[in-house]
């Protein structure tokens, strides 16, 4: 079995291992398999231009597991954990730029390419890897020229991505008045019967992920 490109970023691990998860889990059917709570800052500078983001992503405990094996062990040594983890999270956020690191920006409707990212911190708590990296824009915008979109999302809908419940994104020396709005995907029935049918090795149509992305909307007072 191939790793899917898509998965690569965060599916870092060799392919003989990636096949010896899908086969413990069993014949899995439908989509997602793998889920990630998120969290994320919006980072302004002095002059209140959006420069960046921070992004929180909370594995679920199988993958956390998958990634971090000492999570396995009977009683896990809490210094073996934090080893691995730290050992392991820096290459996740450099893999991940090949793909964009799984965001799509847009700013006044135009699609913004060329974000660079770097990790900033991982931490294992409750038998979950949480990793943290910051993406920087090439050159900061005036929001009140402007709206902002973000959405975080796998194209192959193999993972899903949403922001954990109860947060809404932060706005770290934003304007006043500034707001995000998450705006929640709205798939049909026809592509919910279709994600829950796919097996866990069956590639999807292009962009399955897409149409169950949330979309964030920032604004500021023009």
């Amino acid at each position: 079995m191939q790793i899917r490109p898509t998965l690569r970023p965060i599916l870092i691990l060799a392919a003989s291992a990636a096949a010896l998860l899908v086969l413990g889990a069993g014949r899995a059917v439908g989509h997602p398999h793998e889920w990630i709570d998120l969290r994320v800052s919006l980072l302004f500078d002095r002059d209140q231009r959006l420069v960046g983001l921070e992004q929180s992503w909370l594995f679920d405990p199988f993958f956390s597991a998958y990634v971090v094996d000492a999570l396995n062990d009977e009683r896990p040594k809490r210094s073996d954990v934090r080893e691995q983890a730290e050992a392991i999270a820096p290459e996740m956020v450099s893999n991940l730029h090949q793909h964009g690191y799984l965001n799509e920006w847009s700013f006044d409707g135009q699609r913004l390419d060329g974000l660079n990212g770097r990790f900033v911190s991982t931490r294992v708590t409750r038998g979950q890897m949480e990793l943290t990296f910051q993406i920087d824009l090439g050159s900061p915008l005036d929001l009140s020229t402007g709206d902002f979109e973000y959405r975080v999302f796998d194209p192959t809908y193999f993972i899903e991505i949403l922001h954990a419940k109860g947060h809404r994104p932060r706005l770290n020396g934003a304007a006043r008045g500034c707001r995000a709005r998450i705006i929640e995907p709205e798939p049909n029935e026809d592509l919910m019967v279709y994600a829950a049918d796919l097996d866990r090795d069956e590639n999807p149509d292009d962009g399955l992920g897409t149409h169950f992305a949330e979309r964030v909307v920032v604004s500021c007072p023009r």
